[in-house]
């Protein structure tokens, strides 16, 4: 035997042709079939979303956390100074700014409030003075 015959080798070719033929055209039926490509698209995007939003709300959640441990810290902080600054003051001034702190403490956003406008007002007074 001296190899596959002519006749067999162009059958093989055939084949191969129809093989590489029929993958063509299911490309070209998948290129054309508009409607199966956008909901594939719909599809991916959707998910993409999805990941994306869930990555944020992990996000959101983890900054969250992080400013309520800092917002504690700092509550723990403006306490001792509050404790130290009484401590210092002499024991008839203490007394009359005790009231104010436990105001402070059961309001602290319009404590806050109060203290922008105090400080804001001293600024002006000794902007001028200079």
């Amino acid at each position: 035997m001296t190899g596959p015959s002519r006749e067999e080798e162009i059958r093989k070719d055939i084949e191969r042709t129809r093989a590489q033929l029929g993958h063509t055209v299911e490309a070209l039926a998948h290129k054309v079939d508009v409607p199966a490509r956008v909901k594939d698209k719909v599809q991916d995007t959707k998910e993409t979303v999805q990941v994306k939003a869930e990555e944020v709300t992990l996000k959101v959640l983890e900054g969250t956390a992080v400013l309520q441990a800092k917002a504690v810290e700092v509550a723990q902080q403006a306490e001792r100074l509050i404790s130290q600054a009484l401590e210092k003051l002499p024991p008839p001034v203490a007394a009359r700014i005790e009231p104010l702190v436990l105001a402070a403490r059961q309001r602290p956003l319009a404590a806050a409030a109060v203290a922008v406008v105090v400080l804001f007002v001293l600024r002006r007074l000794l902007c001028r003075k200079s």
